[in-house]
């Protein structure tokens, strides 16, 4: 039988989360993140190797928590273009709902985090969007025919919704409800001009 985690990897994981979101990025030393964490440090450098490791772990994590709730919402719907803008409405709706793990999703770049993190996580960095592409590119042969570009599903599912939450997210906030419907319509006017 296996040693019991003492010191979970989600709780070390959100004290980083939330000293980056409150104090910084040069804030989240692995000092701070293990006594916010109630861990000692060298605990964080096992499990995760670095700062850069928790950091990395730490946005890996929250997007992958967002790419659940979108490949769910695809899911949810038959008819392709509603299962579009049930997906697109998923990053608004996780924005609001998850606003820590949205707000830490948008603040780095991957290209960044594979500068800087273990090379172990490499891999797993450059395949993180991997099924969602997949997904969309499903749904993009689903709603329309093989002329459509997928860069037009990808605006309507994919640019629009973050585009709508970004920049509240990076300013600390959720973005107001009132936006959602507008979105939507944006979502379905795109969605309408790819198979017209």
């Amino acid at each position: 039988m296996g040693r019991s985690e003492i010191h979970a990897a989600d709780d070390i994981l959100d004290a980083a989360r939330d000293i980056l979101l409150e104090r910084g990025v040069s804030a989240a030393t692995t000092r701070a993140i293990a006594d916010a964490a109630g861990a000692p440090s060298g605990s964080i450098y096992h499990r995760f190797g670095s700062r850069d490791g928790v950091l990395a772990h730490m946005w890996i994590r929250a997007v992958r928590r967002s790419q659940r709730v979108f490949l769910d919402a695809l899911s949810t719907q038959e008819d392709p273009r509603e299962a579009a803008v049930a997906a697109a409405l998923s990053i608004f709706d996780f924005a609001r709902d998850c606003r820590k793990d949205a707000q830490i999703a948008a603040l780095f770049r991957r290209e960044d985090l594979m500068r800087e993190a273990p090379t172990d996580l490499a891999e797993t960095l450059r395949a993180l969007n991997e099924p969602v592409l997949r997904a969309v590119r499903r749904l993009g042969a689903d709603i329309a025919s093989a002329s459509a570009p997928l860069d037009a599903v990808l605006l309507a599912v994919i640019d629009l919704p973050y585009g709508a939450v970004r920049r509240y997210l990076v300013r600390g906030h959720a973005p107001p409800p009132v936006l959602r419907p507008a979105l939507e319509s944006a979502v379905r006017a795109v969605l309408q001009s790819v198979t017209s």
